[in-house]
């Protein structure tokens, strides 16, 4: 009976833990990356924004339409009627009471070009957003690829050390039976014993560097923390075939440029001061004071000009500090490109070092393999000692680990190169 409740339970376990193993690919990860990243919606969030104060903006251009009305009691008024009336048998006419109602209509018709300025101003603003979104991405999908390809080399190291440490156990048996037989003395013994405990130090110290990129991988594609990703073999990228230096794809070099237009706008702005203010305006007013006179139907129609005359004196300061705004940006846009030409340089230079540095990996472990395999020989022959042999077992590890790594820098230098020069986004979508 607990057989038969055991082995379900059991199984329910297997399959959630199974779950919890998944194989994706790097087109995969980027996906997952932009689908959940809260930094991307955060800047989609922005936008939507900066689209509200478009339409903030052209509101502007709207009438102004506002209705009042006041009741006023009035407390014991002197009176003094200028307009003949009937006698009234020499009572005096005491009002109570002030009944005013209208409703007033207000059009902008010329306000020194600040209102149209404005709403270009907006509009910018959401182009500025759009930006910001790509950047984002960018960022986001830089970070993925970082991450992925960091699971992969650590992956790949792991998969190379428990090779080596399958090995090394084989020769600590071996060694223990030569102990056993005195063929050698013991510290050969402790020597291999202490090369495979070092091995498994190492794939210790691999296992806890995967499952902290796994967990920020996790995070970052918005899966289930607990998710223990597995990676793909990464597709070969086509080489870079020369160093373009062009910046021009940047959003962060393209952001001045709208930056720049935004600062030409606020000059305009603050130069709409220096204008007068026109608008045309129309109005209704009715109004009942007790006991004395009632107006109904007192319509009106009006040209309003409003201009401040000390804004020609206390508005140069304005003027000039978006005159000084606009001078900062052009000369951060200049440090920016020198900026994107000194990364887009240092990525192309790491891939081309990559590159040569791959070239001489692939060597060496056919040299440390040749090498192994002779020391080994000669080791059993007698002809090479224990020192000799281990020595010869870590470079050949060593090589291997350095062909892994080198093959996987060697495609995320072409990454790197496409982040740098603005076109990550165009590769890998």
């Amino acid at each position: 009976m607990k057989n038969k409740i055991f082995l379900p339970i059991c199984l329910v376990i297997a399959t959630l833990a199974h779950a919890q193993d998944k194989n994706v690919s790097l087109e995969e990860i980027i996906q997952q990356s932009l689908q959940n990243s809260k930094s991307v919606k955060v800047a989609e969030a922005s936008k939507g924004t900066n689209e509200y104060k478009v339409q903030s903006a052209k509101n502007n251009r709207l009438p102004d339409i506002s209705i009042s009305g006041q009741y006023l009691h009035i407390f014991k008024p002197n009176v003094d009627l200028k307009i003949p009336t009937e006698s009234t048998g020499g009572s005096t006419i005491v009002p109570n009471q002030l009944l005013v109602g209208q409703a007033n209509v207000s059009v902008p018709v010329f306000a020194g070009f600040k209102i149209k300025n404005a709403i270009k101003n907006s509009e910018l603003m959401v182009d500025l957003s759009n930006l910001q979104i790509n950047a984002t991405k960018e960022n986001v999908v830089w970070e993925a690829i970082n991450l992925y390809f960091g699971l992969y080399k650590t992956q790949r190291s792991i998969d190379v050390l428990n090779e080596n440490l399958v090995r090394a156990k084989q020769r600590v048996k071996d060694f223990q039976n030569f102990l056993d037989n005195g063929i050698i003395p013991r510290n050969d013994l402790l020597r291999v014993k202490l090369q495979a405990s070092n091995v498994q130090v190492a794939i210790d110290e691999a296992e806890t560097q995967y499952r902290n990129i796994n967990y920020r991988l996790n995070i970052l594609t918005g899966q289930d923390e607990n998710t223990v990703v597995h990676v793909d073999e990464v597709k070969e990228l086509q080489n870079i075939a020369s160093n373009s230096q062009d910046y021009k794809n940047r959003n962060d070099v393209k952001s001045y440029d709208l930056k720049d237009k935004i600062a030409d706008n606020q000059i305009k702005i603050a130069k709409s001061k220096y204008y007068p203010q026109i608008s045309v305006s129309g109005g209704y007013l009715s109004m009942n004071l007790d006991k004395i006179a009632t107006v109904t139907n007192a319509t009106n129609v009006g040209v309003g000009l409003k201009y401040d005359i000390s804004s020609l004196y206390k508005n140069k300061a304005d003027v000039d500090v978006a005159k000084a705004e606009k001078l900062e940006n052009e000369l951060q846009k200049l440090t920016t490109i020198d900026k994107a030409k000194v990364e887009m340089n240092e990525a192309y230079q790491k891939y081309d070092l990559s590159k040569k540095k791959n070239l001489v990996y692939n060597e060496a472990v056919e040299q440390a393999n040749e090498n192994f395999r002779i020391v080994k020989d000669k080791n059993e022959n007698g002809l090479a000692d224990t020192n000799d042999l281990l020595e010869a077992d870590v470079q050949q590890l060593q090589a291997k680990i350095n062909q892994v790594v080198g093959d996987a820098d060697e495609q995320l230098a072409i990454y790197e190169y496409y982040y740098t020069t603005g076109i990550l986004l165009d590769n890998v979508q």
